[in-house]
């Protein structure tokens, strides 16, 4: 008598009505916590010309501001230097960067002004992952190339951006949101006040961001430093950015900010681990690296000999191990018990729904 009240038509469709939700809710939750789409960066500084005592190399001029004191497996490189090009975008794409920002210093003409070597240099640098079909990204980050004048224009830096380099190399030049991504280093020269900072975010061809450690920045870049001590990495307040870095040591260019200066410490492991914490709650979309070469503030994660004479892979092999754990991150699940309580309530809820639908239902 009680079987045949169990499983009555109503009651077996409610029960497969719930086993069909609980299969349903098992699904759907992991899809909208995937981690599978995280993309990696790496910032890159394309301000080096060919030997020791050149151009940023520890040259007369720039000494002991932009001093060097470790030495690049690939020597004192050009960032010009097919082979030197070649061989690092390899090295990216080995180890899962999905794209390079380079900084951009003007183009040393009128009506920019700054360094037209790095313009050259960004170029070449798109120039090559075209020819050569790496499965890398590249974007630009505006530096601050007017420090004295303060004087920018904007406009006249996004059309020349878009002419030289989102026209030339459009499937290589990094989109954000479907439109090309032009970052912007914060600097009281460039981005101080907020009718240059609405500047930049008035061209429509381009999706702008500021990049730095001000407030009113969109993305967080290089912490700890000197102006932030924190080294636990802070998630950015747009597109779901944070940024990490191996090590900060502006000791040798007369500098008091150290962090990890001799890989001791613990700090990249400490950053990735927040990033990937972090990723697993869903709320990372990219991560940035700083940096590729940035070797005055001695933050690169290229291969390197240290001041010290030791060979330094630790911070390239770190950093390939860290990709590929952050972009095969099990999706954030339930227990399984949250998946049977929810479908079992909501199979409760359809069965008094429909019981008192029955009961209101005029009979013919």
């Amino acid at each position: 008598m009680v079987l045949s009240m169990l499983w009555t038509p109503r009651m077996i469709s409610i029960i497969l009505l719930t086993v069909i939700l609980i299969s349903s809710i098992s699904i759907v939750i992991p899809i909208f916590n995937s981690t599978t789409n995280i993309k990696v960066g790496v910032y890159y500084y394309p301000w080096y010309k060919q030997g020791w005592g050149n151009y940023h190399w520890n040259s007369s001029t720039e000494y002991p501001k932009w001093n060097v004191v470790d030495t690049p497996i690939l020597g004192y490189y050009s960032c010009q230097n097919a082979s030197v090009i070649r061989q690092q975008l390899e090295w990216m794409e080995d180890i899962g960067i999905d794209f390079i920002i380079l900084s951009w210093w003007g183009n040393g003409s009128s009506p920019f002004g700054g360094s037209s070597y790095e313009d050259e240099s960004c170029k070449f640098i798109f120039s090559m992952i075209k020819q050569f079909e790496y499965p890398i990204k590249a974007t630009l980050m505006v530096e601050s190339f007017n420090e004295t004048t303060r004087v920018y224009n904007f406009q006249a830096i996004y059309d020349y951006i878009y002419d030289a380099y989102v026209t030339l190399y459009d499937n290589v030049y990094m989109k954000l949101d479907n439109l090309p991504l032009l970052c912007f280093y914060n600097n009281d020269s460039m981005t101080g006040t907020k009718a240059q900072r609405e500047a930049m975010y008035s061209d429509s061809r381009f999706r702008a961001r500021i990049v730095g450690h001000k407030d009113y920045v969109d993305w967080w870049f290089a912490i700890p430093c000197s102006v932030n001590n924190s080294t636990i990495p802070p998630l950015s307040r747009r597109d779901g950015m944070i940024c990490v870095e191996p090590r900060y040591d502006n000791y040798y260019i007369n500098g008091s900010s150290r962090f990890d200066p001799n890989y001791t410490e613990g700090l990249y492991d400490k950053q990735w681990n927040e990033a990937i914490r972090l990723a697993r709650e869903g709320k990372v979309n990219s991560v940035t690296i700083y940096s590729w070469n940035e070797y005055h503030e001695r933050s690169q994660v290229e291969p390197h000999i240290s001041i010290d004479g030791r060979y330094i892979l630790s911070p390239f092999c770190k950093t390939k191990c860290y990709i590929n754990r952050i972009k095969s991150l099990e999706p954030l699940s339930l227990p399984p018990l949250i998946y049977i309580a929810v479908g079992i309530a909501l199979g409760v809820i359809l069965a008094w729904t429909y019981s008192t639908y029955k009961r209101r239902k005029p009979e013919k």
